[in-house]
């Protein structure tokens, strides 16, 4: 924290940085956050190393009061949130990963999407690529062209936002039960922690919103041929996502999950037949399936949306009662 608030102080907004032996990046994470020009924030650091290399690189922002550290055992993006969110206090709660950098107004843009419409629950910025070798590899992005909102369940086909630049209404991800601790890398579904919860966001009742005025900088470099493995990771999380629909009964939503496996796995290869060229994206195709299955076979807190991790429960209490099934 940054001293004693007073009531002329804005809102007070909390960063929140999950990581995993990025003991160099985040260091760039905490420092890019820590200069936000934003007067009343706190930033909490989740770290899951099993080393202390990471509170060796923070060392040096241990003196700055709006900074809390905190060690944690658990495993997978989706565990570390909901630790996060226990420990912060922010009515707004702004996340990035940590190999990314924000800029000084990142806070700053997020206050003002959350202040202007009560029903904004999710909103994402931009994220671009940083300096990279670009024959040799590629970095993941979303650039949006323009503001958009989204305020329906029809709308969960629009849901394509990243987690290195996200921010959630507290009471929102309180009332939807937190994070799906299933979602995000080192889960059962390595990916999909961003898109699950603006899923989930849009089934309650609450709007999100995604603009362009403002751009987090990525520095996830992945060969082309880590790529393969990216896009595995991302649609076996996209295929669990949607499962979910159909499980809790929104039969009018199966089209949903069937028009993104065909516009993003099914016809990427078929387009390259037709181009007499080999086809690529196979991989997409049995990952999403083989996520989709897994998600009808996990169990389910039809209440939540939220998949229910008995092996290892690290969620904020539930406000609604949990019907798993």
């Amino acid at each position: 924290m940054n001293g004693i608030a007073t009531q002329d102080d804005p809102p007070l907004i909390s960063a929140l940085v999950c990581t995993c032996s990025r003991d160099r990046s985040v260091a760039n994470t905490v420092s890019s956050i820590l200069a936000n020009t934003y007067p009343n924030f706190e930033l909490i650091v989740v770290d899951q190393s099993k080393g202390i290399e990471t509170q060796d690189a923070l060392t040096p922002f241990a003196a700055d009061r709006r900074l809390t550290y905190l060690k944690s055992a658990t495993i997978g993006k989706g565990n570390a949130l909901n630790v996060g969110l226990r420990e912060t206090k922010g009515a707004i709660i702004a996340i990035t990963d940590d190999d990314c950098t924000v800029p000084a107004d990142w806070l700053t843009a997020f206050a003002s999407i959350f202040a202007a419409n009560a029903r904004i629950a999710v909103a994402f910025c931009c994220v671009e690529a940083g300096e990279h070798d670009r024959e040799a590899g590629f970095v993941p992005v979303y650039v949006r062209p323009g503001e958009r909102l989204l305020t329906s369940m029809h709308d969960a086909r629009d849901v394509h936002g990243m987690g290195a630049g996200i921010a959630v209404r507290r009471s929102m991800i309180e009332d939807i039960g937190g994070f799906d601790p299933m979602f995000g890398p080192g889960s059962r579904f390595p990916s999909g922690d961003d898109r699950d919860v603006g899923i989930r966001a849009l089934v309650a009742g609450y709007y999100i919103y995604e603009t362009s005025s403002i751009t987090v900088k990525h520095f996830g470099f992945r060969t082309w041929q880590q790529g393969k493995s990216l896009a595995r990771r991302d649609f076996l999380a996209i295929g669990a996502a949607y499962s979910k629909l159909l499980r809790c009964g929104y039969i009018g939503l199966a089209y949903i999950p069937a028009w993104e496996f065909a516009k993003y796995a099914l016809w990427p290869p078929i387009r390259d037949l037709l181009h007499l060229r080999q086809p690529q994206g196979l991989v997409r195709m049995s990952a999403f399936l083989e996520g989709f299955i897994k998600g009808l076979r996990t169990p389910l807190d039809r209440t939540t949306l939220r998949f229910v991790d008995k092996e290892q429960e690290s969620s904020i209490p539930l406000k609604v009662s949990s019907s798993e099934s």
